[in-house]
């Protein structure tokens, strides 16, 4: 796409996007499903009406709102899971107390996402969607193990989990015809306890220079019978420390053990150097918040 500013040459406007607003899930798949119809999807836009004004991402012929699809706004406990539709908001994910106590790792993870506008805005759909390394919510759909369910006109629905959906830097699985529906989480049951944290260049509205959730449970002699455990920016994506998870699952949670969990950790991640952070440091620091993450699971194992 041309540069603003370049003499002679047109660039399109928001105002020159075709925009579509269905009603339901059934008209949005079906207007995914014709090439003659399909658009880009948008929802609260705070990704993508950045991208597109500053040219880094071409903008479409085509949009299609799904902001207000009821079937997208789904948030409630289904037996073990909570059902979170794909426009709920960060927002939503902090205030609500379905999530809050069900899920409270997700809902403070939401609650670091920019100021009060972009969080009332931005939808977790868009966020998983836009596959940032640096997006604050895949680490803690990973370490919750969330499933994603999305759905085409022609195929029905189809579920995998979060793992797997992420691809790479910026890349999920979902075909042109396809959108992200819900997320199904696991409660957190009793005994288990959950983890979040940060670490960006300011308090507040940061961008992360790494983060990371953790979801465990350890038994009265002191065996960890359950750590889950995933970070971000430490790759292409956001990742599952699986090293980590099976050196500590099944062992005495000591300091011997801790120490190793952090020296795994640290070796095990694959960061870059950026205007943000260096690969040193998210290396360090990486190992240090699964020592944070274990050290808080062995003070409170009751959750």
């Amino acid at each position: 796409m041309a540069a603003r500013g370049d003499p002679g040459i047109i660039v399109r406007t928001f105002e020159d996007i075709d925009c579509a607003f269905p009603s339901n899930l059934s008209e949005a798949l079906a207007l995914l499903g014709d090439e003659a119809t399909r658009g880009k999807l948008l929802a609260g836009g705070t990704d993508l009406m950045v991208q597109w004004e500053s040219g880094s991402v071409d903008m479409p012929v085509r949009a299609i709102s799904v902001k207000s699809l009821p079937e997208l706004l789904v948030l409630k406990i289904e037996g073990a899971h909570v059902s979170i539709g794909a426009a709920v908001t960060h927002w939503d994910l902090r205030a609500a107390p379905v999530v809050r106590d069900a899920l409270p790792s997700l809902a403070a993870a939401a609650a670091t996402v920019g100021g009060r506008q972009i969080q009332m805005m931005g939808t977790i759909g868009g966020s998983i969607a836009n596959a940032s390394p640096a997006g604050d919510l895949a680490p803690a759909l990973l370490a919750d193990d969330a499933s994603v369910v999305v759905a085409s006109a022609a195929r029905g629905e189809r579920v995998m989990t979060m793992e797997s959906f992420l691809l790479g830097y910026r890349k999920i699985d979902l075909q042109p015809d396809e959108l992200i529906v819900r997320f199904e989480v696991p409660v957190r049951k009793e005994g288990e306890k959950e983890g979040f944290r940060k670490l960006g260049p300011r308090a507040a509205q940061a961008i992360s220079k790494i983060m990371g959730n953790y979801r465990g449970a350890i038994a009265g002699d002191g065996t960890v019978t359950l750590f889950r455990v995933a970070l971000g920016s430490v790759a292409e994506t956001a990742v599952r420390l699986h090293k980590v998870e099976d050196a500590v699952t099944g062992q005495a949670l000591n300091d011997g053990l801790i120490a190793e969990a952090e020296r795994i950790a640290s070796d095990s991640i694959k960061p870059i150097s950026d205007i943000r952070s260096t690969a040193d440091y998210r290396k360090w620091v990486g190992g240090r918040l699964i020592r944070g993450f274990l050290e808080d699971l062995k003070a409170s194992p009751s959750g």
